[in-house]
């Protein structure tokens, strides 16, 4: 029988705040074996994991002379993430190893068994280890050495690795432990969590505590990456005021600098002017000058289409740095102009296939596949012929691979499947023989990745969920070998996250929530690591819109707790993005909107009050956000004041139809999850009879 301290001093915030430094300067795997199973194959086994970028504890290495090895062997494992155990037959009899692996049952440390040659069906019935071993659930992993304490095999540390599913510790320690705002946090959830734990059950208070830890990750990231937004905006605002650039008049030779306004700092290709300007007004400016220069001469100089060549050019450049209904106008332009140059000159017919795709890219960006589709197939007819009348270039084949995976975007878009699986599967002939893709360049594993991502969402809107997701696993390894060799695109990180997204969503739908929440949570890390360390705020933005997305996911998943917690941390991202100034507003409203929704379903009535009433004082009409202020209301006690927001809502002019629906789904869903109410019948019989004959509402 194992006796607990009082309650009490577990809940001291010295013991707490201990805890939570252990975490943050701990250990991802602690390797428990026998010595006189021999030492050598753990001492290989900690070298392979801290090669791969782990932090690994070995009584070998770690303990210090003097120290109290019984309470010093226990703070280490509660210091890990996972134990691991060596399983052979020492090991199996030794009580120090069945009390290390106690010691990790008894708190938050993952168990894994190492079973080397059968050792663990050999061992006796009333070996303490063993018997601990097949009374609990512990991932066990066998294998099959000529020497037991010789070289551990491949298999095991890539499964060790795989198995590994949180943020490493070494991720950890680089973000803002040591800020000042950090340390009002972890006061403030140190006391937050005394004060929940005094009235809650010990089973739900652990859970809690996890995602309390988790949160505390988050927040730091989080803060890490505004920080480093906004000084890159005030570093940035002062280099373009300090001086003004040398910029080179505006004639032939000197439009490829023109070109490079074009490219942001932080993206591959940032050169010339564009660093020196960046991308704003003055940018524009700069190059709507040189644009009116290259018109004007396209009808008046001899060398007209050159002119016009440059000015397609800078249409293209001016559209890139543009708004969206100012990239549209300027794309239009820019492939006019190519389309009249294509008709004189075969090689324009190259460039005019990619601004034929650029204009494609923002139909389908803005959800109009059935305007992308016709650009794209135009696109590729361009670069076909080509292919038919030149010897095909790799720049040519990239460009061919990059429009059939488009034209399976846009089918995927439009509904069919079926024929984007088969531009999907064109698209990876392309490459030849896939055998030996992974040891191919990278950017090669990378573009055939991108394929498999598109053939992967094809099976699965076919129903072919098991294919889809042997697909996405493979896509997935090949980014992961690419981002891992030398030179790297930062933007691989962003694809390798969508791919997780996409394979997070089809485990949910298959029934497997656990490895769902997984691929979420490692598509966030893969995101904020991008955020974290490159110099363009515009990857926090989209790390914002990653976690609304994620929060989403989790509670269709009926991952409410998660949900919840996601949401919070979109919320918190979106009030101290500094790159999201001209929709902040917007940003912010939804984010406490979607807050309020998933604390409601969590059950978190006056979380879900207080926001809600934050959200509907940004909202300049009545929708979603003042519909998820009367859910909180209802359920909160203040059912008069939800009757006056649901009625409005239902006598509202324009999209009141949705509305409605909107109300009855919700409170399906809310009764589903247990938050029932009377008041809920009561608006539903109203919104029956003003919505009575000749056309009945239809249930959703």
């Amino acid at each position: 029988m194992t006796v607990s301290p009082p309650h009490d001093e577990q809940m001291r915030p010295e013991r707490v705040i201990t805890r939570l430094v252990d975490r943050v300067f701990g250990y991802d795997f602690f390797l428990s074996y026998s010595r006189s199973d021999g030492m050598h194959l753990p001492q290989r086994l900690k070298e392979r994991l801290d090669h791969a970028g782990f932090r690994v504890f070995l009584d070998q290495t770690e303990y210090v002379a003097g120290a109290d090895l019984r309470r010093e062997t226990r703070r280490q494992v509660l210091k890990s993430r996972k134990i691991v155990v060596i399983g052979r037959p020492g090991a199996f009899r030794s009580e120090w190893v069945r009390r290390e692996g106690a010691v990790a049952l008894a708190s938050d440390v993952g168990p894994v068994i190492l079973d080397l040659n059968g050792a663990l069906a050999a061992a006796p019935a009333d070996a303490p280890l063993a018997a601990m071993v097949r009374e609990r659930d512990w991932l066990r992993l066998a294998e099959t050495l000529p020497d037991a304490d010789g070289e551990p095999s491949d298999h095991i540390v890539a499964e060790l690795v795989r198995s590994f599913n949180h943020t490493r510790q070494e991720t950890r320690r680089q973000r803002v432990f040591l800020t000042a705002a950090l340390v009002l946090f972890v006061m403030a959830a140190v006391a937050s969590w005394q004060a929940w734990q005094a009235i809650q059950a010990r089973d739900i208070a652990e859970a809690e505590q996890r995602r309390a830890e988790r949160a505390l990750d988050q927040v730091q990231s989080t803060a890490n990456r505004s920080v480093q937004a906004l000084a890159l905006r005030i570093r940035t605002t002062r280099e373009t005021s300090a001086a003004t650039p040398q910029i080179q008049p505006c004639t032939l030779a000197n439009l490829p600098a023109y070109g490079a306004l074009a490219h942001l700092p932080g993206r591959r290709g940032a050169r010339g002017i564009g660093r020196q300007i960046g991308a704003g007004e003055a940018a524009l400016k700069l190059l709507g000058d040189c644009l009116s220069m290259a018109e004007a001469n396209i009808t008046t100089a001899a060398d007209g289409a050159a002119w016009q060549t440059g000015a397609a050019m800078l249409h293209q450049r001016i559209g890139e740095l543009s708004d969206a209904a100012d990239k549209e106008r300027h794309f239009r332009a820019s492939l006019t102009l190519w389309r009249g140059l294509a008709d004189r000159s075969a090689p324009a017919r190259e460039p005019l296939a990619a601004a034929l795709n650029r204009l494609g890219d923002v139909q389908l960006t803005s959800r109009r596949a059935d305007g992308a589709l016709p650009l794209y197939r135009e696109a590729l007819s361009h670069l076909e012929a080509l292919a038919d009348s030149q010897p095909a270039r790799g720049e040519r084949r990239q460009l061919m691979s990059a429009t059939y995976q488009r034209i399976a975007d846009a089918l995927l878009q439009l509904g069919n499947p079926g024929e984007a699986l088969g531009w999907a599967d064109k698209d990876l002939q392309t490459y030849g023989d896939l055998a030996g893709i992974e040891q191919t360049a990278p950017d090669r594993q990378r573009d055939v990745a991108s394929s498999l991502d598109r053939r992967a969402q094809a099976l699965d809107l076919l129903g072919r969920h098991d294919e889809a997701l042997a697909v996405f696993q493979r896509g997935v390894a090949l980014l992961d070998r690419a981002m891992a060799a030398a030179g790297a695109e930062p933007s691989w990180q962003r694809d390798a996250a969508a791919m997780r997204e996409m394979m997070g969503k089809l485990l949910g739908r298959m029934g497997e929530s656990d490895r769902a929440i997984d691929q979420f949570w490692q598509a966030l890390q893969l995101r904020e690591r991008l955020a974290t360390s490159q110099e363009d705020p515009g990857w926090l933005t989209e790390l914002t819109e990653a976690y609304r997305r994620s929060s989403e996911l989790m509670l269709h998943i009926d991952r409410v707790a998660e949900a919840r917690e996601m949401a919070e941390q979109d919320l918190l991202a979106a009030s101290i993005n500094a790159d999201a100034t001209r929709d902040k507003l917007s940003r912010m409203r939804r984010a406490l909107g979607t807050v309020c929704w998933t604390a409601v379903n969590d059950g978190q009535f006056g979380r879900a009050l207080w926001v809600g009433q934050r959200a509907v004082e940004l909202s300049p009409q009545r929708d979603w956000v003042s519909l998820n202020y009367a859910h909180a209301l209802m359920l909160s006690g203040q059912p008069d004041a939800a009757r006056t927001i649901y009625r409005e809502l239902d006598a509202a002019p324009g999209d009141a139809g949705g509305l409605r629906r909107q109300m009855r789904d919700d409170f399906a869903v809310l009764r589903r999850r247990g938050h029932g109410h009377p008041l809920m019948a009561e608006i539903e019989a109203t919104m029956r009879s003003v919505n009575a004959a000749p056309n009945q509402l239809q249930q959703p």
